[in-house]
């Protein structure tokens, strides 16, 4: 089996028929196994998955352990030389997994890489990043970078920075699309990803730990994927997912400073989300 995809169901049953779909009328080339893990869903009996897709591995959880959860759930049942994690709300474009599979196979320096993403309007999404550290904080505040020439900036700052069209090594990208070898499991704390949140900003945790391991993380913009993106969240669910999320990616800021230097980022970090969210109306002045 040279690849195990893995994908995390709650209460997403059409989406996640349709990534599955798409897996099947795009992946060619490859032996591989889909891993379906419902999170203890309430939208429908996830066993009717198996009437549409009789034969994928389907794992249901007796409680929603988390997109970490989940899939450390999918991984331990992972038969495949390579693990691919993938949103339930995406549809493979083109066969990007074997795209993937190939570049890594020409490049053992590499120990993820990702596809170039894009909304169901083609528009692309800026999934290739940089870590938060406090000069890129402040090149955002003082932007010194446009000096440079367009490749430089690109590379220095990467986000919507950079344009995705072309192959480029970043710090961490978004849990949505994670193409790498299942040995590197084996490899991280406790032969799991790394669980220390329950959802949001785990990715940035999980390659960071994979760049400690001294791998590379690449962007291949050849692999194509569609991915909706909290196309069905809510107002209100999208100010919690905003809040959790600016909450967990300082608390993993600490990873990188563990003295002094945190308290100035967070003081830049927080002053400009926070900014960005009442400029976005998310939040109110006051809360």
């Amino acid at each position: 089996m040279q690849l195990s995809i893995i994908i995390i169901n709650y209460n997403t049953f059409q989406l996640t028929c349709n990534c599955m779909q798409s897996i099947k009328e795009k992946l060619q080339g490859l032996t591989y196994e889909i891993i379906l893990v419902d999170n203890d869903s309430s939208e429908r009996d996830p066993n009717l998955f198996l009437k549409h897709f009789p034969d994928i591995k389907l794992i249901i959880s007796a409680e929603n352990t988390g997109f970490t959860g989940g899939n450390n759930i999918g991984i331990a049942k992972a038969a495949g030389e390579y693990i691919l994690l993938l949103n339930s709300d995406t549809e493979l474009l083109n066969n990007a997994p074997k795209i993937c599979y190939d570049y890594m196979q020409q490049h053992p320096e590499v120990g993820m890489t990702t596809a170039q993403l894009s909304y169901p309007d083609g528009r692309i999404q800026y999934n290739c990043r940089r870590f938060r550290t406090i000069s890129w904080e402040l090149l955002e505040v003082f932007p010194f970078y446009l000096l440079l020439p367009k490749r430089k900036r690109e590379e220095l700052m990467l986000h919507h920075y950079f344009d995705h069209k072309s192959i480029m090594k970043c710090d961490w990208v978004w849990g949505t699309y994670m193409f790498f070898p299942g040995k590197i499991i084996n490899q991280l704390p406790g032969n799991k990803l790394p669980a220390d949140f329950f959802m949001y900003v785990e990715d940035v945790l999980w390659c960071w730990h994979f760049k400690n391991l001294g791998y590379e993380i690449h962007f291949l913009p050849e692999a194509k994927v569609m991915h909706i993106h909290k196309g069905s969240t809510s107002k209100d669910r999208l100010r919690q997912v905003k809040l959790t999320g600016i909450k967990n990616h300082a608390q993993f800021m600490k990873k990188f400073y563990p003295d002094f230097r945190w308290y100035i980022f967070a003081a830049i970090f927080y002053t400009k989300q926070y900014a960005a969210l009442i400029a976005a109306k998310i939040i109110k002045k006051g809360d």
